[in-house]
């Protein structure tokens, strides 16, 4: 015979079973409304931001060492973490028409594997798989790159300077990285395992993995997505 204790514990762990489930089913709504917010952020910018560019340049990541020199710019049919968009000012009175300086840039990345840091894919620190994807966008107009410096080598006005794009990048410390926005919480590259893939030197993809949660519960959702700079 069933005792009323008996019955109440039945019912009590039913209970509890139907409550632990509707909290995974929220959280993974939850997961899921922050993917789509992700895409919709990184779409938005993304294609402001290659529609007013003049060009692009593409490395294989966003630490220093693997964008000192020209020669480290992926070209065609690669695939890199780390995406820059160059923009250009007004050609200077009296100027070659060809020689313009260099006014803004605008760059995204995932953020490079930081000393302890757990992937919440894997659940270690070992295998890192998933970072989050920073935006910075550094310009004259806001005093944050310096004026009069030009990519080019010959016709230079006086008062400027020829560079490269390398020299006028951020550093990496992980000062300057707590600065630059985060427009994707975690993600995954999936073009040879990094984010970006440049298309003839053309266009851009991303291909990605959005993730939201933890190994076990986890929201996530594939994004591919082409932009190209007005040239």
């Amino acid at each position: 015979m069933i005792t009323a204790s008996a019955i109440f514990a039945l019912l009590f762990g039913m209970l509890v079973s139907f409550n632990l489930e509707s909290f995974k089913s929220m959280a993974m709504n939850e997961d899921k409304a922050t993917i789509n917010k992700d895409m919709r952020t990184v779409t938005s910018q993304l294609s402001d931001d290659a529609r007013m560019a003049n060009f692009f340049v593409l490395y294989s990541n966003y630490t220093v060492a693997a964008r000192t020199t020209p020669s480290q710019e992926l070209l065609q049919a690669n695939s890199g973490d780390f995406l820059v968009f160059i923009f250009y000012g007004d050609v200077p009175t009296g100027g070659a028409m060809n020689v313009r300086p260099v006014s803004r840039i605008v760059g995204y990345y995932r953020a490079p594997y930081q000393s302890g840091q757990i992937d919440p894919l894997t659940n270690n620190s070992t295998t890192v798989v998933l970072e989050p994807v920073r935006r910075f966008d550094i310009s004259v107009a806001n005093g944050t790159l310096p004026a009069s410096q030009y990519l080019e080598s010959a016709n230079i006005p006086a008062g400027g300077t020829s560079t490269t794009v390398e020299a006028l990048l951020p550093n990496d410390s992980a000062a300057t990285i707590k600065t630059h926005t985060i427009v994707v919480q975690l993600a995954q590259g999936l073009a040879d395992g990094c984010l970006f893939h440049n298309f003839w030197g053309k266009s851009i993809m991303l291909n990605g993995k959005i993730v939201q949660g933890n190994n076990f519960e986890s929201a996530h959702d594939t994004y591919n997505f082409t932009v190209s700079p007005r040239g």
